[in-house]
């Protein structure tokens, strides 16, 4: 009987040390880091402003040229509103909507010129078309001070277009 008794209290070592490393490796199991379910997808968020994916868009850039005698102490380049304005097929122009604003910034070149700049994003279903044009206003609901040629939106990608618009007092 002390043989079966130490042979049955093998076995039930056995069995338990075998439940013991089942029970160790399903908890380390439980501890490890499991795989990260696919993440829906995220919409491309571009560098620039516009909401536009960076490979259909191109850029309009209004470059405003100030005379010497410009009174900056009254009508600061802060001030200054800019808007683009579409021709419908009858022929009335109408305001863009988000396409208005003040400047962006100013710059003094080499040679005592200021330029005024305002840049939009032309997202891809828009490119190419026209005709539009560029109004800068003094203030909000201003004066008008000059309106820019008309000009289609660029029709390559990744093309800035310039228009060059000369202030008067």
């Amino acid at each position: 009987m002390d043989v079966h008794n130490r042979s049955t209290n093998g076995w039930l070592m056995v069995t338990m040390l075998i439940l013991c490393v089942l029970l160790i490796g399903i908890a380390s199991m439980a501890l490890l880091p499991r795989e990260a379910k696919a993440l829906p997808p995220r919409p491309t968020v571009p560098a620039q402003p516009g909401g536009i994916e960076p490979s259909a868009q191109a850029q309009i850039q209004l470059q405003v040229q100030f005379p010497d005698s410009w009174p900056w102490q009254t009508a600061p380049w802060q001030d200054l509103w800019t808007i683009v304005q579409w021709q419908d097929p009858a022929g009335a122009w109408r305001d863009v909507d988000g396409w208005k604003g003040t400047l962006d910034e100013v710059k003094v070149g080499d040679s005592g010129d200021v330029t005024g700049y305002k840049t939009w994003w032309v997202g891809g279903e828009h490119m190419g078309k026209g005709p539009f044009r560029w109004q800068v206003y003094r203030g909000e609901g201003g004066r008008l001070l000059a309106s820019s040629d008309t000009f289609d939106l660029p029709s390559i990608n990744r093309a800035t277009l310039s228009v060059k618009v000369p202030l008067t007092r």
